[in-house]
């Protein structure tokens, strides 16, 4: 008679190695609220109020992740000998609110975070200032939704200023209503050696293109505004990194798609891309115009300044222009005849009659504020259409290529004839 021996069968999770890890205040914060930016404060799934610790060779790295969004962040600690390749879960607010308050007086004070398994949960403890703070849980790393992974397509680095620069500058024009989520979107789209940035609400609209050190793999890309927001504060070095990636099948998932990676420094972000046509506007800008008029940016954004404070709720700004003026001023209906505004003297290229034209003075600004040169170009065919905004290049400087598209607002003849 042979005898079978059956392995017993368990249900629970290998025990995980104890983690150490130690590292100032002020680097703890500063690294946990890059991964914040992947953690929402009331998370549909209460597992993603956790955030991953995973240890590697003797580096430690923060991990937050929605569905949509990976955020990772190396931590620079002190280095700790028993420190070994592991992972601990950490409720994520809890900490931060620990470190905060156990530093409040010196951020740069050591700050201590263990986590270690006590009679089948996990003990997490945050020693700084002679405290030690303890939480324990019972939430195991198998319940933590597996984190897509990835193949590099391809790679490129920038000039924060230059990338940072132009997304900031589209998100002025990217919609906040989120009904109309595509709208919410930066559309990025890269051929050759360009990199264009597209933004639209409808109402408005902005293009730039930026040169790539290199021809790159051609990728279209759908960026929350309100994502790129929240990231490029913690996206501080002299260069960012993007990479485009192919996502891998996992459970419940097809891979395949291109994701975006987003880096600079020791801060990473992996966005997945959102689903929907983009609006073709690449149509709606013009190669020339056949009428242009360049005024001092500094004097006209004054002026804008003082139609929007002026001016009720809802009503536009209107802009007087003329051969060789400009000027913009509040809308009145009573009492209009009394009202002036100082001509400012503009270089204008075939107006010969005076006009006036309705904007939305909080869109006006937006437009200027996002130009940084010394002039600012306004181009049309006809005022009733969409004028294009854009910096006028200054000689031995970069040449930018932003342009802005800004729609008019149709008043009644007796607003736009009261004042003349």
């Amino acid at each position: 008679m042979t005898a079978t021996i059956t392995e017993p069968t368990t249900t629970t999770e290998p025990a995980l190695a104890d983690l150490k890890v130690t590292a100032t205040g002020a680097e703890w914060l500063r690294k946990l609220s890059a991964v914040g930016v992947a953690i929402s404060s009331r998370p549909a799934v209460p597992i993603l109020s956790f955030m991953v610790i995973e240890c590697n060779r003797g580096k430690a790295t923060l991990v937050g992740y929605d569905y949509s969004t990976t955020a990772s962040a190396r931590l620079n600690h002190e280095p700790v000998n028993a420190l070994r390749n592991t992972k601990a879960l950490i409720p994520f607010h809890w900490l931060v609110r620990t470190i905060r308050v156990l530093t409040n007086r010196k951020r740069d004070v050591p700050v201590t975070v263990e986590s270690k398994d006590l009679l089948g949960r996990r003990l997490t403890t945050v020693t700084a200032a002679g405290y030690t703070i303890p939480f324990l849980h019972s939430v195991g790393l198998s319940e933590y939704p597996t984190i897509p992974s990835h193949g590099v397509l391809d790679a490129f680095d920038l000039d924060r200023e230059d990338l940072a620069g132009a997304l900031n500058r589209a998100t002025v024009s990217a919609s906040r209503d989120d009904t109309l989520p595509i709208l919410t979107s930066i559309k990025l789209d890269c051929s050759g050696k360009k990199l264009t940035i597209h933004a639209t609400d409808r109402y408005r609209l902005s293009a730039e293109t930026l040169k790539l050190p290199r021809t790159v793999q051609e990728f279209s890309f759908l960026l929350q505004a309100a994502s790129w927001k929240a990231m490029s504060k913690h996206l501080v070095a002299e260069k960012i990194t993007v990479g485009v990636l192919a996502a891998a099948d996992i459970a419940n998932r097809i891979g395949g798609c291109e994701t975006l990676n987003i880096g600079s420094g020791d801060v990473a972000f992996t966005l997945s891309p959102i689903g929907g046509d983009y609006p073709k506007i690449d149509s709606l800008f013009e190669a020339e115009y056949g009428q242009t008029l360049d005024v001092n940016r500094r004097d006209l954004l004054d002026q804008v300044l003082v139609a929007r404070e002026l001016n009720e709720r809802n009503i536009p700004a209107l802009v007087r222009i003329g051969p060789g003026s400009v000027s913009v001023s509040p809308s009145y209906h009573e009492g209009a005849e009394q009202a002036a505004t100082p001509a400012l003297l503009a270089d204008t290229v075939n107006i010969t009659e005076p006009a006036t034209v309705a904007y939305n003075p909080h869109y006006l600004l937006d437009a200027i504020n996002a130009i940084k040169t010394e002039a600012v170009r306004f181009s049309f065919f006809k005022l009733t259409k969409p004028v294009c905004i854009a910096p006028v290049n200054e000689k031995g400087k970069k040449q930018g290529t932003y342009r802005h598209l800004l729609m008019p607002v149709r008043l009644p003849g007796d607003v736009l004839n009261g004042g003349e």
